[in-house]
């Protein structure tokens, strides 16, 4: 059995990478200081924030909200909200939901939890059938991912929140990167860096990933050692993402070449300054959508597009006829594309 580097008691984790181990009481101290330095490192967080957490009730994002409601105790200037955003998938997210309660109100935590059903008028689960039935060529990741961005910043926004953060571990952000390699999107692999936000909104809440150099590995140890996580449940669709693919592709890699994820975050670093260098991301304007209000990086954000698609928004012809030209244009597209699907 390994023994722990720093006191020689038997140890629970060994990092292949750096051939480092550490005991339960090293470990969580090496945790610690490992994403304090991050939080400083990328200037995450003030003296005086409204955090909010964005939480799904899993491993990573239980972690992260249980290390910064711990901290914010000792950081007057800090105030920490949970929010849950409850996609409605059967068999999967009502076990989650009730770890996640059960922690906010153990530790007297203030809430939110925002429904799909609420807030798009339909679940997840009915969304992916609408989505089929009309012949629409996304997964449900594409739905879940666009939905729960745009319910996460408005949420937060309404909560008064001045920055959310997000449970995003170093595996995360490596596979979103070789993701978007894949589908020749060098304009999303400038935004993957620890924090985002552009000023330049009013309705933007700056996003950052305080987990952003932990691999998913350490999280998974740290939520265990802290009683975060007494169950495994796996989204039912994940399945059926480039994800999962590019997810058992790196960690095989990694089996292979231990460093390997550092490495490709390395990589990412370099990618995303030399992208700004080409001018990607500089100065960043951010629209508002011409439909609903929200920060958009078009004239009409894509939750509305989607939702035009699916034809779960209706828009009268006089409304159309009033848009600016270009976001005219877009819901046309999207009203076409929902009614080509059909034929």
């Amino acid at each position: 059995m390994a023994k722990c580097s720093v006191c020689g008691r038997p140890a629970i984790y060994v990092s292949r990478a750096s051939g480092l181990a550490f005991c339960e009481k090293h470990f969580i101290e090496y945790f610690g200081r490992k994403v304090r330095r991050t939080m400083r490192k990328y200037k995450m967080f003030g003296p005086k924030e409204h955090i909010v957490v964005a939480v799904s009730g899993g491993k990573d994002s239980m972690s992260l909200l249980h290390f910064l409601h711990n901290l914010s105790k000792r950081v007057p200037g800090w105030k920490v909200t949970a929010l849950l955003i409850d996609e409605g998938i059967k068999g999967y997210r009502e076990y989650t939901i009730k770890r996640f309660l059960r922690f906010v109100e153990e530790n007297n935590i203030d809430y939110k939890i925002v429904r799909f059903k609420d807030e798009i008028g339909y679940t997840l689960d009915e969304i992916v059938r609408i989505g089929r039935e009309r012949g629409l060529p996304y997964l449900p990741c594409t739905y879940c991912g666009v939905f729960r961005r745009y319910l996460i910043n408005k949420a937060a926004r309404e909560l008064g929140g001045t920055v959310v953060a997000t449970g995003h571990n170093l595996d995360d952000v490596v596979q979103t990167y070789l993701m978007n390699i894949i589908g020749n999107d060098w304009a999303k692999i400038v935004r993957l860096g620890p924090v985002s936000g552009p000023a330049t909104h009013p309705k933007f809440v700056r996003k950052v990933k305080p987990f952003y150099e932990i691999l998913e590995k350490e999280t998974t140890i740290y939520a265990i050692l802290h009683g975060l996580y007494d169950g495994f449940e796996e989204c039912p669709y994940a399945p059926l993402s480039i994800r999962w693919v590019v997810r058992k592709m790196i960690n095989q890699l990694e089996e292979r070449s231990p460093g390997a994820k550092y490495s490709l975050l390395r990589s990412l670093e370099t990618a995303i300054e030399l992208l700004r260098k080409q001018g990607y991301g500089e100065n960043e304007q951010l629209y508002t959508c011409a439909i609903c209000g929200e920060p958009s990086a078009h004239p009409i954000c894509r939750a509305c597009q989607l939702k035009l698609e699916l034809g779960i928004l209706k828009l009268s012809e006089d409304r159309i006829r009033s848009l600016p030209p270009e976001a005219r244009r877009m819901v046309e597209l999207a009203i076409e594309r929902g009614e080509g699907g059909r034929k």
